[in-house]
C-alpha cells in the first residue's frame, strides 16, 4: 500500500513538472490564450509558431558552423526527452541568403499605429532578385484589433495569413501574440522612392493612418542566414518545419541574432489540443530547459521576436 501511494505521488509530482514547465504555469499557453479569448474569437487564426531566440556570443564559430552545433543539440535533447525529430536527406543545412528591410517613419508612427512593412529580397549566388516579398503586418495588443485588420491588396496577387507566435516573456512565462500579414511580390523599381504613398499604391489602408503618402519611410536592414534542416513531429499535423537563422548588419558580417523556430497551420487553437500541448513542451523541455544555455540572458524581453530586438521596440506589458 505505502509503494503505492509512493509511485501515485512520485506520477503526481511529474505531471505537475511537465504543466508547470510549459511556461512555468499550471495550465498551458494555448489554454490560458482559450480561457482569455473563448470562441470563436480566434478562429481566423489558423496556424502558430513557436520562436526561440539565441546569444549569438554562445553560437560559436561561422553562420554553418554555428547551425551544425545547434542542430546537433536539439537533436540529442529531442530524443533524450522522447520527441522526434527528422532531417532532410539532401543537404539539410543549405543556407540561404536574403535580406529583411523593415521601413518605418524616424518616430516609428506606422509601429505606433501596430503596422509593420517589410521588403525580403532573396540572394542567388551572390546577385540580388529583381523582385522583392512586400509584407504588411498588424501587430496590436489587441489581438481582436489584429485580426480585424483588412490588409487589402490591390493590384497584384496576394497572399494573407494570421498566425499565433509562442515565445518567452517576462519571469520565463511562454506568452503569445497574435499577427495577421499579408505579402505579395513586386519589382523593387515599381516601389519608387519608398515612401508610404509607393506602398499605399498596393494597400491603400496605408493612407489611413494620418500620414501623407510622400511620408518619407526610414529602412532597417539585416541581413538573414538560414537553414531548414527538418522537421520537429506532431500528433495531429503534418511534420513541423524548422527554421534556424542568423542576422547580421552587413554581408558576410558579424552575426548578431540567432533563433530557431518550428510551426504548423491549418487548424486554431480550439482545436488539436494535443498538437499544441506537445508544441508547447517541445519548446520547454527542448529548448527552453535543455538549451538554456544558449538563450539571450534578457530573451523575456522580446517574445521570441527578432524584429522587436532589432528595431529595440521590447515588450511594455
Amino acid at each position: 500500500m505505502i509503494s503505492q501511494l509512493r509511485n501515485l505521488l512520485l506520477v503526481a509530482l511529474a505531471t505537475t513538472g511537465i504543466m508547470a514547465s510549459a511556461g512555468n504555469d499550471p495550465d498551458f499557453l494555448f489554454k490560458r490564450q482559450i480561457k482569455a479569448h473563448p470562441a470563436p474569437a480566434f478562429e481566423d487564426v489558423a496556424g502558430r509558431e513557436y520562436k526561440f531566440l539565441i546569444d549569438a556570443t554562445k553560437a560559436k564559430g561561422t553562420p554553418a558552423e554555428a547551425f551544425k552545433v545547434m542542430w546537433t543539440q536539439v537533436k540529442a535533447s529531442a530524443t533524450k526527452q522522447g520527441f522526434t525529430v527528422t532531417e532532410k536527406d539532401k543537404n539539410p543545412l543549405k543556407i540561404e541568403m536574403t535580406t529583411k528591410e523593415y521601413f518605418d517613419t524616424a518616430d516609428h508612427a506606422l509601429w505606433k499605429q501596430g503596422y509593420l512593412i517589410r521588403i525580403t529580397t532573396k540572394y542567388k549566388a551572390g546577385i540580388a532578385d529583381e523582385k522583392g516579398k512586400v509584407t504588411v503586418k498588424a501587430i496590436f495588443e489587441d489581438p481582436a484589433k489584429t485580426i480585424a485588420t483588412p490588409l487589402e491588396v490591390v493590384g497584384v496577387k496576394s497572399e494573407e495569413e494570421c498566425q499565433d507566435n509562442a515565445g518567452i516573456g517576462k519571469g520565463g512565462q511562454l506568452v503569445g501574440y497574435i499577427e495577421k500579414g499579408a505579402s505579395f511580390s513586386v519589382a523593387l523599381d515599381d516601389l519608387g522612392k519608398m515612401t508610404l504613398g509607393d506602398f499605399a499604391k498596393y494597400m491603400p489602408e496605408l493612407l489611413k493612418l494620418g500620414l501623407s503618402g510622400d511620408t518619407k519611410l526610414v529602412s532597417n536592414k539585416a541581413y538573414s542566414y538560414r537553414v531548414r534542416p527538418g522537421y520537429v513531429v506532431l500528433p495531429g499535423t503534418e511534420p513541423c518545419g524548422v527554421s534556424m537563422e542568423g542576422w547580421s548588419l552587413k554581408e558576410d558580417g558579424p552575426i548578431f541574432l540567432y533563433d530557431f523556430s518550428y510551426g504548423y497551420d491549418g487548424f486554431t487553437l480550439y482545436e488539436n489540443p494535443e498538437t499544441h500541448m506537445q508544441g508547447e513542451l517541445f519548446m520547454s523541455k527542448v529548448l527552453i530547459g535543455d538549451l538554456a544555455g544558449l538563450a539571450l540572458a534578457d530573451d523575456g524581453k522580446w517574445g521570441g521576436s527578432k524584429v522587436r530586438i532589432f528595431l529595440k521596440r521590447p515588450i511594455t506589458k
